[in-house]
């Protein structure tokens, strides 16, 4: 069974800041719009990672009491 990891989350984590932050860069000292694409593949993949952790959506009815 997977089960979460913190050090796995935090080198993603690293990884989209970089990405991002590497388009964020390359965008200022281009100008050239092609570097969009790692921005906004960065803040999507953040979002993904976002509700993968911190939302938790429906949550299970409790267990029933069995007799």
């Amino acid at each position: 069974m997977l089960s979460f990891s913190w050090g796995a989350f935090l080198v993603y984590l690293a990884a989209l800041l970089l990405m991002v932050g590497g388009g964020f860069y390359g965008l200022l000292m281009s100008e050239h719009p092609a570097f969009l694409a790692p921005i906004l593949m960065g803040l999507f993949f953040f979002y993904l990672c976002w509700e993968a952790v911190v939302e938790t959506g429906d949550d299970l009815p409790p267990p029933q009491k069995q007799r």
